[in-house]
């Protein structure tokens, strides 16, 4: 199975194979990042507050569409990476060729759906007048041109199912330095304002993907199918449907809580919109840097349990939750020294109560980050062995608690009660995820053969 780039987690050091995965993928998680933060930025100088409030406003509607997009492509990708496990190169082909026969029915729904129900999702999230038509201008031009994110998201997807983490993040550096060219340019020198920051990201994306093919069809000959692969498989395309509405149905569970949750920050007025925003998007940097290795923790289960190496995913498990308190310490004390100068930078503001709320999320959730850690890896490595409907469950108590979160905590506590949202649910669906976990057959089994 020759395919430059790809590897086989099966095999070496448990936690040096997760790191070394991981490395790429945490580089272009954090470049992917820099997509959402170079918009925040140029939009929040260049255009004002209440260009970053419009952006606030629809970044969850738009969040929501891409989850079922960026879900779908995670739970196929696990699917492919257990076939990769298997050694099995003509399953393989094939399970690749039923992967993007259901992509591309998939990405046309998707945008189809994003661009019809816009508008009336604004208006049930009570989206302030003042900002609603600077909002929809940005998240119709994001929701329509969905498909070519999708498109990068699987075809990223795929290459890492087969241990391929690098070449992912080389594309997405030409994406991002493309972006930041074009927001510049249709921003600050065209004037053409929120679409402008919108056709930036988009034509980026869409070299990103463009890219990837071309990558895929020169060098990874293993994901490469013809006409006859293209066959649908029913148990194939039952288990790639199954794993990709668990993942998509997972994190569109999740932020459905979050549209919930923002139609109740909506109502505190449009300095706090904008600062939760702000704190958000510093907060998904913190976060992804905790949740890189859990991601990793997927696929290098995924081939294991095709492998059948389960000691090997209880010896990874172990070791990678230890590194990833470490950067949970890290980032905990990077935001309590320099947060406020980074709410500073990423809103370009000089509000100083958009500023202090910002900067108050940030250190209340933080400290909170070695309870996500256990969440993250540990559901990553369920998913990896191919739980379903566990993720989901977690999910739907994410849900309900923000729903809580929303009726509840808001009008009792004010923003403080949405400080209190997150916490208050990785704790519980943690303790939820690790009693299912210890129940999991594969790990029942390890402990008994650990006993003998």
């Amino acid at each position: 199975m020759a395919d430059r780039g790809a590897k086989d987690l099966t095999k070496g050091n448990e936690l040096q194979v997760v790191v070394m995965f991981a490395v790429p993928l945490f580089l272009s998680n954090l470049l992917q990042q820099a997509y959402n933060l170079t918009d925040i930025t140029i939009i929040g100088n260049s255009l004002g507050d209440d260009a970053l409030t419009a952006i606030g406003t629809v970044s969850i509607i738009y969040d929501l569409f891409l989850s079922f997009t960026f879900g779908m492509s995670n739970g196929f990708a696990i699917v492919v990476s257990k076939f990769y496990g298997m050694g099995n190169e003509k399953k393989l082909r094939q399970v690749v060729a039923n992967t993007a026969v259901l992509a591309a029915i998939w990405g046309v729904a998707i945008t189809l759906a994003g661009t019809l129900t816009l508008r009336p999702l604004m208006r049930l999230l009570n989206t302030p007048e003042s900002v609603f038509d600077a909002g929809f201008s940005y998240a119709i031009i994001m929701l329509g041109f969905v498909i070519f994110s999708f498109t990068y998201n699987i075809l990223g997807a795929l290459l890492r199912a087969i241990g391929n983490s690098s070449a992912p993040f080389w594309f997405l550096c030409i994406s991002v330095a493309s972006n930041v060219i074009l927001d510049i340019f249709f921003v600050v020198v065209l004037h053409w304002g929120l679409p402008g920051a919108a056709f930036a990201t988009i034509i980026a994306q869409t070299m990103s993907a463009a890219v990837s093919f071309i990558y895929i069809r020169l060098k990874a000959p293993l994901l490469h199918f013809s006409k006859e692969d293209m066959k649908l498989d029913k148990f194939m395309v039952s288990e790639l449907i199954s794993a990709g509405l668990s993942f998509a149905l997972m994190f569109a569970v999740v932020n459905i809580g979050t549209v919930i949750l923002q139609s109740a920050i909506n109502g505190l007025g449009e300095t706090t919109i904008a600062a939760h925003t702000t704190a958000r998007k510093i907060s998904s940097l913190c976060m992804m840097a905790v949740g890189t290795l859990a991601n990793s923790m997927a696929t290098f289960t995924g081939q294991n349990h095709g492998a059948r190496r389960h000691d090997r995913i209880k010896t990874a498990l172990r070791k990678v939750l230890f590194l990833d308190f470490g950067i949970a310490t890290f980032m905990i004390a990077l935001i309590y020294v320099f947060g406020e100068l980074f709410t500073k930078l990423i809103s370009g503001s000089s509000n100083p109560e958009l500023i202090e709320t910002a900067t108050f999320y940030l250190k209340f959730d933080l400290p909170f980050y070695y309870v996500l850690a256990i969440l993250l890896i540990v559901r990553c490595t369920l998913q990896g062995l191919g739980s379903k409907i566990t993720p989901l469950v977690a999910s739907l108590m994410e849900m309900a608690l923000k729903a809580l979160t929303a009726g509840v905590l808001v009008k009792l506590f004010g923003y403080l009660g949405i400080a209190m949202c997150e916490p208050i649910i990785w704790t519980v669906c943690a303790i939820y995820i690790l009693i299912v976990f210890f129940r999991n057959p594969n790990i029942k089994q390890l402990k008994k053969v650990e006993v003998e």
